[in-house]
This record gives C-alpha cells, sequence and structure tokens, in this order.
C-alpha cells in the first residue's frame, strides 16, 4: 500500500517516473488487498451496469421493436454526464474517494431496486425505465472519476503501469461480459415465473430477475469498498483550502475554476485532445452498435431477441482477448499504428456485417451459416475497438497530471455523451426510415473520416 506523498504532479514528472522506477506486474498490484478490493468492485459493478444496460435494451426493444426508442434509452443514461460529469469530476477531487465510491454503488443498488418495483407494477411501459436509468447514471458519474483517481493512492509507483493496464482490461471485459453475454445468459436462466406473496400475487419476468441480480451485485460491491482501510484512500490535500460558501458558490467556483483549467490544459496538450477524442470516438461507436444490435438481430435477421448473445457474443471475445494481446501488439507496432489499424479494421468489419447477410440472402443458405459468418465479424470487431481504445485510454493517463486525473477523465465521460446523443438519436432515426444497415455503412465512413482527421491533426501517416 502506498504511503508515501507525491510532489511532482507534472507529466514530465510523471513520465520520468515511468522510466527511472522499476516496472512492477500484474501478480504484485493484485497482492495489494486494498487494490484487489477496488479492482473486484469494478470488475463487479462495471459488468452488472452494463448487463442492467443491456436489459433496458432488451425491454425497449421487445416493447416497441423502434430502433429510435431504444436510441432514446440509450440517451436516457448517458444524458447526465453531459451537464453532471464535469461537475462530479470537481467534487469528487475534494471528496474522500472511499465515501464517494461505497455510496455511488449504495445508491445505484437502491435505483435498480426500484426499476424490479416499476417493472413488477406494470410490465408494459418503458417511461419509468428511461427515468431511473437516468438516475442510476447521474450517480455514476461520481463514481467513474472517483475509481480512476483512486487508483494511484493504492499502488506503488513501480506498480501504477500495470495496475492501469489491469483496469483498462478489465473495463473491457466487463463491457463484453456485461452487455453481450451475461445480460442475455441471466434472462435466458431465469424463465418468467409466478409469485404469491399472501394477497399479492405477481408475474416475475425474466427482465425482473435481471434487475434484481444487478441490485444484490451493487450491493456487494458497496460491501468490497468498505472493506478498503480508511487510510488507504486518503491523499494529499489540494493547495487551494475547501470552497467556502452556499452551494450555489461552491458550484459557480468548481465549473468556472476547475473545468476551465482542465479544459486549457487539454487544449494544450495535443497528444492528450486526440487521446480524449479516440476514447470517445469509440465509446459512442460502442453506444450505437448497442442501439442496433437488437433491432439488427429482430428486424434484418428474423430472430427472436434472446439470440442476440449468439450474433454478438462473439465481439465480447475479441474484446477480451484484444485486452490479453494489446500489451504485446503496441510494444511491436506502437501505439499511434495499432490505433490506425483499428480504426480501418472496424470500419472494414461495418462494411462486412451487411455486404454478407446481403450476400447469404441472394443465395438462400441456411441462416445458421449467416449467424456464424457474422459472429466471426463481431469478433474481428471486438479486436479492433481495443485496438483503439486500450492504447488511446494508455495514452490519456500518461499524460493527464495527478492533481487533474479525476476532471480529466469526467471531461471525457462529458464529452463523449454529448456527442453520443445526437449521434444515437440521428442513427435511430436513419435505422427506422433508411434501414439498420445503411447506419452501418455510414459509421464506417465516419470512422474512415475520423481517422483521416486524426492523422492529419497529429502530422502522422494515415496507417
Amino acid at each position: 500500500m502506498k504511503t508515501e506523498q507525491r510532489d511532482d504532479n507534472t507529466p514530465a514528472a510523471s513520465q520520468s517516473l515511468t522510466r527511472d522506477t522499476p516496472v512492477g506486474s500484474f501478480r504484485s498490484v493484485l497482492k495489494n488487498r486494498s487494490f484487489l478490493l477496488l479492482w473486484l468492485a469494478q470488475l463487479l459493478s462495471q459488468t452488472v451496469f452494463n448487463a442492467a444496460n443491456y436489459g433496458v435494451i432488451a425491454f425497449v426493444t421487445t416493447v416497441t421493436h423502434s430502433a429510435f426508442l431504444v436510441g432514446f434509452a440509450i440517451v436516457s443514461f448517458t444524458l447526465p454526464a453531459v451537464p453532471f460529469s464535469l461537475l462530479a469530476g470537481g467534487y469528487v477531487d475534494y471528496l474522500n474517494k472511499r465515501l464517494v465510491l461505497w455510496v455511488s454503488n449504495a445508491l445505484r443498488a437502491v435505483a435498480t431496486g426500484l426499476i424490479v418495483v416499476a417493472l413488477l407494477w406494470n410490465p408494459h411501459t418503458v417511461i419509468p425505465l428511461y427515468f431511473l436509468a437516468f438516475v442510476i447514471s447521474l450517480i455514476t458519474q461520481f463514481f467513474i472519476p472517483a475509481e480512476a483517481s483512486a487508483i494511484p493512492l493504492l499502488v506503488e509507483k513501480k506498480d501504477l503501469v500495470p495496475a492501469l493496464s489491469l483496469f483498462n482490461i478489465t473495463l473491457t471485459i466487463a463491457q463484453a461480459l456485461g452487455f453481450l453475454v451475461i445480460g442475455g445468459l441471466i434472462t435466458a436462466l431465469f424463465p418468467p415465473f409466478h409469485l404469491s406473496l399472501g394477497l399479492i400475487s405477481v408475474q416475475v419476468e425474466s427482465f425482473d430477475m435481471l434487475f434484481i441480480i444487478v441490485a444484490i451485485v451493487y450491493a456487494i460491491c458497496t460491501l468490497l469498498i468498505l472493506a478498503i482501510p480508511r487510510h488507504a484512500l486518503q491523499q494529499q490535500q489540494r493547495a487551494e483550502p475547501r470552497l467556502p460558501g452556499s452551494l450555489r458558490e461552491q458550484t459557480w467556483k468548481i465549473l468556472r475554476h476547475d473545468v476551465a483549467d482542465t479544459w486549457a490544459y487539454i487544449r494544450k496538450n495535443r497528444q492528450l485532445l486526440l487521446a480524449l477524442l479516440q476514447v470517445s470516438f469509440v465509446s459512442i461507436l460502442l453506444l450505437v452498435i448497442g442501439e442496433l444490435a437488437g433491432p439488427f438481430v429482430v428486424n434484418v435477421l428474423h430472430l427472436p431477441f434472446q439470440d442476440m448473445p449468439i450474433v454478438f457474443a462473439p465481439a465480447g471475445v475479441g474484446l477480451v482477448l484484444g485486452g490479453l494481446i494489446m500489451p504485446f501488439l503496441t510494444q511491436r507496432l506502437g501505439k499511434d499504428r495499432i490505433i490506425a489499424l483499428g480504426n480501418i479494421c472496424t470500419a472494414a468489419g461495418l462494411i462486412l456485417i451487411p455486404l454478407v447477410r446481403l450476400i447469404w440472402s441472394k443465395l438462400a443458405l441456411p441462416t445458421m451459416g449467416v449467424l456464424l459468418v457474422v459472429g466471426a465479424i463481431t469478433f474481428f470487431i471486438g479486436v479492433a475497438l481495443d485496438m483503439i481504445n486500450i492504447p488511446a485510454q494508455t495514452v490519456m493517463q500518461e499524460q493527464a497530471p495527478e492533481e487533474e486525473r479525476g476532471r480529466v477523465f469526467s471531461f471525457q465521460s462529458m464529452f463523449y455523451n454529448a456527442g453520443s446523443i445526437p449521434v444515437l438519436l440521428f442513427a435511430g432515426a436513419i435505422a427506422d426510415t433508411l434501414g439498420i444497415e445503411t447506419v452501418m455503412y455510414l459509421l464506417a465512413a465516419g470512422i474512415l473520416a475520423f481517422r483521416w482527421w486524426a492523422a492529419r491533426y497529429s502530422h502522422k501517416p494515415f496507417v
């Protein structure tokens, strides 16, 4: 456990420490009990968070069969990041990280429990689901920067690189497992059943069981955070005194001072800005894929929604495998080239999915064949997304100074969520009018255009 104070908070100093300090390993960081507890809490909470997002999307798809309304559901849990993520990041830098982490998990457990109550009360409306998804996302805006800022407080300097790599890999695994595997697996394992509680009789559906399990896991994560010793997450006080005055004055001071300084730093650091944009771009792309996945299975492949994990689970396997091999590939090819290849491969995969489906339908081949081919392509896309996301996140961690790290990550969260709202609504409207496969072609074109801009901005080759 780390006990020493840090005096060198500049990026240059951070890079010097990385060069001069012996590099640790996954084994050494996992022997750190406090870090292990935080890591387990992250793995479980991020997995069920994404499983719950799957449940929201699946329920809305089942009830409405509209890509636009599915996009609106995704907006409901991305919208809070726009006004609140920057404010949350500013407050988190002043607050006790342990307190923020366990309270966030506890509140998410309560909100998820309210989703169960709402679905049991009226299983044919999506409005309560939109509202509660919004609330959970609002709480998560405090959890994300607190978690990112807590990592350097728990590990020695030599263990920071493997610790950050482990968290990046875990985040990718959690997204893949939660959204593409766990959510569908739980709904498949728990068929609807009738429950009688005295005078009350309710019909418990598969989605109800999914959200019940999510709420229980959030409660477990709360206990994991509480098991971290209080002193483990104590940090050096910032130079500024604690904010005085009313809540309104505190909020304005954070927005005017902390946020403005963070944006000024990001804007001057071209590497950090480009990495932030690349991570945000991948996050938006994942949201759009999540928006289109259910309607693609139901409306294009004409399969039941429960078959979605069969089609897209290979993408989760690709994300996991990509996370494991990415350090080796990055060392051999370099971050910039890996990111460029990841963009090109992702665009190619999005073009291949509708092309393969079209060829298969023209040849009247068995449906199982197209499932296997689409699954292989989504596996390919999963690896390609890691090629963009993991190197870019590594650059963000390297370039963000310790005292600004929480606000940098909050800024990135706000940026991608703000960008995702018009993209999701636009993609949903096009999918409902011109077809889902048209959106896939447009996404591929957008990825290639973004890569072209990034190459010009960084003055580096396209590939």
